[in-house]
């Protein structure tokens, strides 16, 4: 475990296991701890690298996450890979996380061997639906999830969510589309994965296809069981398609 260090962030990163490497991120408002069992579980066939993402867990704690967010993410996320020296990664990226692995994918696709992006928004991110995530927040900060986010970053937690909320409204009015229209400069095989009842994204078919479409490398998969997210609602269901996609043998 340590740190990457790059402008003024500072992103705390943990590995295990051997072999390919599989990085595993995320979504917004949690951390690598909700990911553990699940590293562990990977790690016996991967070396996994958990990350937490800019302003989030153990990472370097900021008021105000920056305006170009996934962005700023990858050119990090790169320099840890520079420093670890990887090649031929594996992506497994959850809800945010899954936003932020295809972009990885968009500008590092020289690394980057397969992506799994599980329970996603999609492409878009309208104003209404960042203003809507920042009103159910506010709401679920009363109805017991601030045990969970608190779980996830501490006594801070609420710095995290605030920030990460005007963060998606900031993001929404400036760019809106969650890829810049670059999805179709992903060359590698990506598993698109999610529950068609997911709790937390409306239309969470649609949105997926959308984003399936413009990946020609793309497999898509859905459920009628399970919420959000997949990853952890369906363990057994997803890590049986997770690794055999991983394998070549989906």
């Amino acid at each position: 475990m340590g740190y990457i260090n790059y402008n003024r962030y500072s992103l705390y990163y943990e590995t295990m296991g051997n072999g390919e490497p599989l990085l595993m991120i995320h979504g917004n408002t949690a951390s690598s701890i909700m990911l553990k069992e699940e590293a562990l579980y990977y790690s016996k066939y991967y070396k996994v690298i958990l990350i937490d993402m800019i302003g989030h867990g153990k990472s370097k704690r900021l008021k105000v996450f920056p305006e170009d967010y996934w962005y700023e993410n990858v050119k990090i996320l790169s320099k840890l890979c520079d420093k670890l020296n990887l090649n031929k990664i594996n992506i497994l990226g959850v809800s945010g996380g899954a936003i932020l692995g295809l972009n990885f994918a968009i500008y590092n696709s020289q690394i980057v061997n397969k992506v799994i992006a599980d329970s996603f928004i999609g492409e878009k991110l309208t104003l209404q639906e960042a203003y809507k995530i920042k009103d159910e927040r506010e709401i679920a900060k009363r109805n017991g999830v601030d045990q969970f986010w608190k779980s996830m970053h501490g006594e801070e937690w609420e710095t995290v969510v605030d920030a990460d909320s005007k963060m998606l409204i900031n993001y929404a009015k400036k760019y809106g589309d969650n890829f810049k229209n670059n999805l179709d400069k992903i060359t590698c095989p990506v598993l698109i994965t999610g529950s068609l009842k997911d709790n937390l994204i409306n239309d969470i078919d649609k949105k997926l296809l959308e984003v399936a479409k413009k990946i020609k490398t793309s497999l898509t998969i859905f459920t009628s069981d399970g919420n959000h997210p997949l990853m952890i609602s369906k363990k057994k269901f997803f890590r049986n398609i997770a690794i055999r996609f991983l394998n070549g043998n989906l």
